[in-house]
């Protein structure tokens, strides 16, 4: 039985080994989706023209079509199909989302390619290549990712998707219909840039923390969106863990979910979008050694 390993957690030779599994897979993915579409009656020839426009179209149908294990009809758990029928990306992710069904997982992946060559068509110098990192954790080591210039920004595919797939389908938050053509939009405009400032001058650049009111939901309540600096993730995870931990235990708090690596939705009545920045500061402040101020 093949056993398999987390992309972060790979030696050089099984990087190298899904990387070639990752492109090659793009092609089957996208003729599943094709024939999906024609299955529930739509024309693919007509809706994946290829346009940064028909992500707009191609998601609202997506989400429609997303199912739980217990919709009508029944649907495929992946844990009880072989791994190897999953996608790559799924095999080899801390976050396989095993609460979408295999269905589900197919349709994402279908999604994933033609994004790719939507961005691919409006930014030639896009490349397909293997993410490194100095920072052995970095949350994209060794997985495959769109780079252009020097290669320092590294565009992993599947992540956005899966996260509004994964939120929409439980109820946890609604995906736009323009997210992905949103998120295309930002891709190409990345890629056909090429380079990027250096870490240490971005870093220098970014707020330690953001914090945005999301405003009242009727069954969790009112959610304020906690957006972390990126060296702060990627460099002082267990201390994001802490502190994850300690503010679930303050006053007024009624939840705190990752909903990305960089990204906690707090659930809260009385905290104030001030308040809540001004502790995330001060406990990173107190807990990170040589913290450069925001």
């Amino acid at each position: 039985m093949t056993k398999y390993v987390n992309y972060i957690d790979m030696t050089k030779a099984q990087a190298e080994a899904a990387f070639r599994e990752y492109p090659a897979e793009r092609g089957p993915a996208l003729d599943r989706l094709r024939e999906a579409l024609v299955a529930d009656g739509q024309d693919p020839d007509a809706l994946l023209d290829g346009s940064i426009e028909s992500l707009v179209p191609l998601w609202r149908w997506i989400l429609a079509h997303l199912t739980v294990f217990d919709a009508p009809g029944g649907a495929t758990d992946p844990n009880s199909a072989p791994r190897e029928q999953w996608p790559s990306w799924t095999r080899h992710e801390y976050e396989v989302m095993h609460a979408l069904p295999l269905e589900s997982l197919f349709l994402i992946d279908g999604l994933v390619s033609y994004l790719g060559e939507v961005v691919q068509q409006h930014a030639p110098e896009a490349r397909w290549e293997i993410a490194h990192h100095r920072i052995r954790r970095y949350h994209l080591n060794k997985h495959p990712v769109l780079a252009s210039g020097t290669g320092e920004d590294h565009n992993y595919l599947p992540g956005l998707p899966r996260v509004h797939a994964y939120s929409s389908l439980t109820g946890f938050r609604e995906s736009p219909d323009d997210t992905m053509a949103n998120y295309a939009r930002r891709l190409i405009e990345q890629l056909n840039q090429g380079d990027r400032p250096d870490d240490d001058e971005m870093a220098e650049d970014e707020p330690l923390v953001e914090v945005e009111d999301l405003g009242d939901d009727e069954l969790r309540g009112r959610e304020l969106e906690v957006a972390l600096r990126e060296d702060i993730v990627f460099e002082h995870n267990r201390v994001v863990g802490r502190m994850i931990k300690a503010l679930k235990e303050e006053d007024g708090i009624t939840r705190v979910v990752c909903e990305d690596r960089e990204i906690l939705l707090v659930a809260t009545p009385t905290w104030s979008t001030d308040r809540l920045q001004e502790w995330v500061a001060r406990y990173l402040q107190a807990n990170v050694r040589d913290l450069r101020s925001a």
